[in-house]
Formats: C-alpha cells, sequence, structure tokens
C-alpha cells in the first residue's frame, strides 16, 4: 500500500530540490522565532548533560573499575553501552507518547530525569554506580524524537532547509560547552584549592560539573512548561496541566496562534498511522536504514576517538590528559557551527540527497584517517625526545593538533547527515499526526546501531590496542566496512525516492 505525502512537496517540487538549478520561486514561510528558539534551547541542554563528562569519563572509569591503558576501553564501552540499550527502549515509546499525550509532557518529562540523573552521575563513586546511572539516563534521553518533531511541526518544505540546520547547529554547540563544563570544573579542589575548600569536592571530585549541567537542563523543563506551545496537531492551544487531563471532546480540536505552520490540521494529520504502515513505505524504510547506520558511525566515532585520546602512545593512541580531550571535543563542536550554517546554502544548491551522500562518504576518510594522527603524535613524540613516564605532561606539537583538527572537521562533515535523516524522516511522513512515530523508529534505529556500536568498536579498540594489531588499528578496518554500508543506504533512498 502507498500514502501521499500531504506535508510535503508533490513529486515535482522533490525533482525541484534536488535540481535546483529549475525550481520554481517560492518564498519560505516565515519562522515562528520565540517558539523555536525556546525548542533550540531546550535541545541544548541535551548535549550538555550528555558530553560534559566526556574529558574526564575515562579517568573516572579506570579508577572505579580498577582498570588502566587500553582495557579500560572494555568498562567505558559497558557502560555506554547501557546508556544506548536503555535509551534504545525510550526512544520509540517517548516518540509513540507525543503522539498521543503531546511534544510538551514528554519534553518535561525527559528534561526533568535528564537533571536529576546528570546530578547524580557527579556522586557516583562505584563503577556499579556509573553503569546504572547510565542506564537509567539513557531512558530520559530519549526525548530527541518528540523534539524532532516540535521542529518539524513549526516548518514546513518552504524553510525547512533554515530550521533543522539551525537546530543541529544547536546540538553542535552543546558539544562545545559540555566538553568545556566538564574539562574545565572536574576536580575543582585541585584546581583551586582556597576556593573549594568543602571535603565534598575532594570525595566527589565531578560533582561541580554534574551540578551546573543539571540546573542548565532545569532551566529546559521550565522553559517547556510555561513559554513552550504545544505542536501537535491534535493538542494545540492546550496547556501543558491540559494535556496530562483526559479529554472531553476528542473531536474540538482548538486552534494554536498563526505562527505555527498548518493551524487547521487535515485529516492526515489527526490520524496517525500504524508503525506497520510506516514501515511499508519504502522509501522510509531506506530513511531508518540510513539512521541506524549513520548512528552507528556517529557512536563509534565519539567513543573511539576519545579512547584514543586517552590511550598511550605504544598502543595506538595519543597520550592526551583530560584538560587536552576537552579542548579538543569544543574544538570539534566549534567547527561544526559554521559547517551547519552553510547547510542552507547547501542543501539549495546541490539537494538533499547530494550532500547527504556526500556526508556519509565523509565518515570513511575520517577512520581512514584517525591512524594517521597517532602515527603524528609517535613521530613528534620521538623526534623532539619529549616521552616521559607520563606521557600526558608533556607537550603536544603542532603536527599533532593539526593532524587531529583535520579529523575532526571530516567527522563534522559526517554529522552533516544528522540534520538530513530528520528533513528526510519530514519530507516522506504522511500526516504530521505520525510524526513523531515516524522520528521515534529514526531514533529507534539510531539507538539500536549506538547500544552495539561503542560496545564492539570499544572492545575491538582495546582487543587491538593491547594485542598491537595493525599498529593498534584493527578495529579501523571495521568500522572502514560499517561506514561503506552507510553510503550504501545513502543510495537506497536516493533509489526509492525515484521510483
Amino acid at each position: 500500500m502507498s500514502y501521499p505525502y500531504p506535508d510535503t512537496p508533490d513529486d515535482a517540487t522533490i525533482d525541484d530540490l534536488e535540481h535546483p538549478g529549475h525550481a520554481r520561486k517560492t518564498e519560505p514561510t516565515p519562522l515562528p522565532k520565540i517558539q523555536l528558539a525556546v525548542i533550540y534551547a531546550i535541545k541544548l541542554t541535551l548535549p550538555i548533560a550528555l558530553s560534559q563528562s566526556i574529558p574526564y569519563y575515562n579517568v573516572l572509569i579506570e579508577k572505579l573499575a580498577a582498570s588502566e591503558g587500553a582495557v579500560t576501553g572494555y568498562y567505558s564501552g559497558l557502560a555506554n553501552g547501557a546508556f544506548s540499550v536503555s535509551r534504545l527502549v525510550a526512544t520509540f515509546l517517548w516518540g509513540y507518547v507525543s503522539d498521543s499525550r503531546g511534544r510538551i509532557p514528554v519534553i518535561v518529562l525527559g528534561t526533568t530525569g535528564t537533571a536529576l540523573f546528570t546530578l547524580l552521575f557527579g556522586l557516583s563513586q562505584t563503577f556499579s554506580a556509573v553503569l546504572i546511572n547510565r542506564l537509567l539516563a539513557g531512558l530520559f534521553y530519549g526525548i530527541t524524537g518528540a523534539i524532532h518533531s516540535v521542529v518539524g511541526e513549526l516548518s514546513d518544505e518552504t524553510n525547512q532547509s533554515i530550521a533543522f540546520p539551525l537546530y543541529d547547529i544547536i546540538s553542535a554547540l552543546g558539544y562545545v560547552v559540555g566538553p568545556m563544563i566538564g574539562g574545565t570544573l572536574a576536580e575543582p579542589a585541585k584546581k583551586w584549592p582556597n576556593l573549594f575548600i568543602n571535603p565534598v569536592w575532594t570525595s566527589y571530585p565531578y560533582l561541580l560539573p554534574c551540578l551546573v549541567s543539571a540546573t542548565i537542563s532545569i532551566g529546559a523543563t521550565l522553559l517547556a512548561i510555561f513559554v513552550l506551545e504545544e505542536t501537535l496537531p491534535s493538542k494545540r492551544g492546550r496547556k501543558p496541566k491540559q494535556l496530562l487531563e483526559p479529554e472531553e471532546d476528542p473531536l474540538i480540536v482548538p486552534l494554536s496562534d498563526a505562527t505555527i505552520i498548518d493551524v487547521v490540521p487535515n485529516v492526515a494529520d489527526l490520524q496517525p498511522l500504524s508503525v506497520r504502515e510506516l514501515l511499508s513505505i519504502p522509501v522510509l524504510r531506506a530513511v531508518f536504514m540510513a539512521s541506524g547506520a549513520l548512528g552507528f558511525a556517529g557512536a563509534c566515532f565519539n567513543d573511539t576517538f576519545v579512547l584514543m585520546a586517552y590511550t598511550p602512545l605504544h598502543q595506538g593512541g595519543l597520550a592526551f590528559s583530560p584538560a587536552q580531550i576537552g579542548r579538543a571535543l569544543a574544538v570539534m563542536g566549534a567547527v561544526s557551527i559554521p559547517l551547519k550554517l552553510c547547510m542552507p546554502m547547501l542543501l539549495r544548491r546541490f539537494g538533499t540527497l547530494a550532500v547527504f551522500d556526500f556526508s556519509m562518504l565523509a565518515w570513511v576518510a575520517t577512520f581512514a584517517s584517525m591512524p594517521l594522527a597517532s602515527l603524528v603524535a609517535q613521530h613528534a613524540t620521538t623526534s623532539t625526545l619529549a616521552r616521559a613516564v607520563d606521557e600526558t605532561s608533556r607537550e603536544t606539537s603542532v603536527g599533532e593538533w593539526t593532524m587531529v583538527g583535520f579529523v575532526l572537521f571530516l567527522s563534522r562533515l559526517g554529522c552533516l547527515a544528522f540534520s538530513i535523516i530528520m528533513i528526510l524522516t519530514r519530507d516522506h511522513t504522511p500526516g504530521s499526526a505520525s510524526l513523531g512515530t515516524a522520528n521515534g523508529l529514526a531514533e529507534l534505529a539510531q539507538s539500536l546501531a549506538m547500544a552495539v556500536g561503542p560496545t564492539i568498536a570499544s572492545s575491538l579498540f582495546a582487543f587491538s590496542a593491547s594485542k598491537h594489531i595493525l599498529g593498534g588499528h584493527l578495529w579501523v578496518v571495521f568500522m572502514l566496512l560499517e561506514v561503506a554500508f552507510g553510503s550504501w543506504t545513502a543510495r537506497r533512498i536516493r533509489k526509492y525516492r525515484n521510483d
């Protein structure tokens, strides 16, 4: 069975998007700036909460799990896998609930839970506590599908090439701010002993960055309660408190203010399709497959880059200190911002699928370049006779930072595809009422890949490094095969879209 796409352009318009030289002149619909700013601010808190722990994460895991060097990869992969598994379970459920109860209740619960478990992470003093914390935190991070849906419902096909890249820029900004918070505020009693004299800061050296991040998440909760307007077509115009109450007459749908796109919903907007019906659409199946492949590549890069940065030079790593890891991740996030500012222009010039194909291919170059960064670091250390008992105390050369910056730049080119997945999901979902479920399925595919990806990649990394197979880079071969599969899924989307 095939379904129309009432929220998307017809075939001619889709063709126009892929061939912008022949596109009709269409004035973009004005975006609701205040509501977009609110949902962007809410989105910002999630990557901050997630990434603030990255600079000190492996140091904490090494201490709590009594491991060292590359062996830490097994434990960090286990904890990251727990987060991804719980996110996997929750993502689709949150999307389904947001299609029935509304976007705001889901967002409020998610940001509140994120604040709670971010704070508790800073109080964890055993590996078991970290493992349980990551498992529970993933449940609340799964609200991203509902947030995607809000952006999709605040935009249409004339302005989504602006709304979604800006949304992704906010996510990138979160990955700049988060590592800066973690790298700067971790172990405050050591850095500022005269200011943090209370024993609590010595007992809980990572509490301060977690406390700051949790406070930011609480701010997002307040924005969702008091400022954000409901965008689900059947719930528009209702306040968060009303969304938690039973409907007296579900056939009467109040109008929202005129800033929200499609104020009067059509039949397709009010009647969501089942999961089976959505999966029966070939192009959506291809989008979900691509989403999974992309999530696998992105999660594995985030995990293996930090592991490589932390691992000693002789095991194929970079021997970075936590502060250096924090700076590298902040640079990675900063690089994303100008790239994503260019996305509207790139999408208009080349079309969504062309940019998506290029981004997936960028992952091939990313993983192929990572061993070169380690080789440059080893050469720089040997040539300057800078090797010390504590490799993290050595001076890092300009050549090392240049190569690391190049790898991070390539990875950010690959991450442009995350914005396009959201656009493709919105474009091919029949009706806004199914958008939460469709986004949930796309997120589900990503979460499934993220659940198994870091565990597999971390284990392969640890095995490669400890056995020194291919110079500690056997894991790279596996990742190159995976991203090649991702490029194939991108071509499948084009095939079904053109059918």
